[in-house]
């Protein structure tokens, strides 16, 4: 028979490999576990607060999106605004630009229409100085020139010379 099995043997070996084992058991199983168990804790704690540091992001991001918007569409309306009133002041300055043209073109026509009258007095007279002295040379005679004259702007009445 090969093996011998002893009892004595047997038992002490049981007892030695109890005693190791509750050895083991407090000296390093159980501090082993509790810093496991530690670990995995903090890894899950480490999870859960980067969860929600992430949603604070994600919120903060919404926000800031939402507040760009909204700075965007209010920059937008004063934009529009400007424009309105500087085209409402555009159209402004040209009602008032073509108003003050057309006064100046209605004071320059009256100003030509006077122009001309006094041209045509003017040009009357000379006419009529003119007929006279030709009359005057051509009858030679001493007639009055007050009558000649009145004779001379009859006639140019007559003839719509004015």
């Amino acid at each position: 028979m090969g093996i011998l099995f002893n009892i004595p043997d047997f038992v002490w070996t049981m007892i030695n490999l109890a005693v190791l084992y509750l050895i083991l058991r407090k000296v390093l199983f159980k501090p082993v576990t509790e810093f496991m168990e530690n670990r995995a804790n903090s890894i899950r704690q480490q999870l859960e607060e980067s969860k929600a540091n992430n949603q604070k992001a994600l919120e903060l991001k919404e926000n800031y999106e939402k507040i760009i918007a909204s700075i965007q569409m209010e920059a937008e309306k004063i934009k529009k605004e400007a424009e309105r009133e500087a085209q409402e002041k555009y159209d402004e300055i040209i009602k008032q630009a073509k108003a003050e043209a057309e006064i100046l073109i209605a004071k320059a026509r009256e100003e030509m229409e006077m122009e001309r009258i006094e041209m045509m007095k003017n040009m009357r007279n000379e006419i009529v100085s003119l007929a006279l002295e030709a009359a005057s040379k051509v009858i030679e005679a001493n007639m009055d020139t007050e009558a000649n004259r009145r004779f001379v702007d009859e006639i140019l009445d007559r003839k719509n010379i004015a």
